[in-house]
Order: C-alpha cells, then sequence, then structure tokens
C-alpha cells in the first residue's frame, strides 16, 4: 500500500532562521525555497519546512507534537563539536547503546 515517506514536515515561525540552520549548520543540501517553504534532501528523503505565524503545540515537552528526526553521522564527536560551536542545545548527552551512539539537540523552533 505505502512504499515510502514522500517528506517529513515541521512548521517554524522563521523560515529564514531555519533555512540557516538546517543548510549552513547541518549542511543539507536545499531541494526547494519559496516565501512559505523550503525542502532539503537527507539521504534521499526530504524534509521540508513551512512558515507558520504561531508556534506548534508540543505534546512531550520539545518540539513539534513529539515528532523527531534522526539524523546518522559516521563521526559523532565531529558533529556534537560543530553544533557546541553554533551554539545548538543539546537535549541529552551523548549516549552509547548496543547499536551505536546517540545525541539529541534542538532546531531554532525547539524541534527534536
Amino acid at each position: 500500500m505505502f512504499k515510502k515517506i514522500a517528506f517529513i514536515h515541521y512548521d517554524t515561525q522563521n523560515l529564514e532562521r531555519a533555512l540557516t540552520f538546517y543548510r549552513d549548520i547541518l549542511g543539507l543540501p536545499l531541494l526547494v525555497q519559496n516565501e512559505e517553504w523550503i525542502e532539503f534532501d537527507v539521504g534521499g528523503q526530504r524534509l521540508a519546512l513551512r512558515q507558520v505565524d504561531s508556534s506548534p503545540s508540543p505534546t512531550s515537552g520539545t518540539g513539534s507534537a513529539g515528532a523527531m528526526i534522526w539524523l546518522e553521522t559516521p563521526a559523532m564527536a565531529r558533529a556534537l563539536s560543530h553544533l557546541d560551536k553554533n551554539n545548538i542545545n543539546l537535549i541529552n548527552d551523548l549516549q552509547e547503546f548496543s547499536y551505536g551512539k546517540m545525541a539529541i539537540f534542538e532546531d531554532p523552533d525547539g524541534n527534536p
């Protein structure tokens, strides 16, 4: 029935700030940009952000109704250092599991 995720979408109150974060800080390639919508390529998946007038109402403490995007990197220490240098808020410290390492951070709108 369903073949794949078409895209993942977050709302943002500041599209320019989101553009800077996802393109310049996270290094995601920009695919689409207009006055109300931007899309990025995340390893073959699309991440979309839509300009809205009010902030999302989170249901689980932070972010857009509890949704989360998981990004993979082969260089976790370097990625965390880069986020720190850009004053990106880490929600938790680096954690190690049997399947790998994980840290959660927020985008400028508080989305994890």
